[in-house]
């Protein structure tokens, strides 16, 4: 979406939502949507959506200079689904993080996840055959799993 950052949005100005002749050519029909539009769109006419996502319910909002913003929704459970090992941005989760919520959701992974790793001979955490090892870098970065 093209509210997702400032080369989305040159892009879609430039091309709108189908580029077919560029060098790559792609279609993005629903880059100018936001994150609202389509939360408002799924909640408006109960389209089923997968169910980690948690429920759609109004953001607890402050008063606002923007009306708009009194109706604003949010996911109950997962904004996005990445790669689950993923540590950018962890540390603006809200409780419980993404790893708190994988040990609940997925704990096979989470225990791969988080055991292993080891100090190669240059000093550089690394996984190993028995994890990723990512206990050590959360440990090191004082979030808790």
């Amino acid at each position: 979406m093209t509210e997702e950052s400032q080369l989305r949005q040159k892009t879609w100005l430039k091309n709108g939502c189908n580029a077919f002749e560029a060098k790559y050519p792609v279609s993005n029909p629903m880059s100018f949507w936001t994150e609202q539009d389509v939360l408002h769109y799924l909640k408006d006419t109960d389209i089923p959506y997968s169910p980690i996502y948690g429920d759609i319910v109004k953001r607890d909002c402050q008063m606002t200079l923007f009306d708009s913003e009194t109706d604003a929704l949010e996911l109950t459970g997962y904004q996005r689904t990445g790669c689950m090992f993923c540590c950018f941005g962890i540390a603006c989760d809200k409780s419980p993080n993404r790893f708190q919520r994988m040990k609940q959701t997925h704990p096979k992974l989470y225990d791969y996840c988080l055991r292993g790793g080891c100090h190669d001979e240059q000093g550089i955490w690394k996984p190993d055959k028995n994890g990723l090892g990512m206990a050590h870098v959360l440990d090191y970065i004082g979030i808790p799993y």
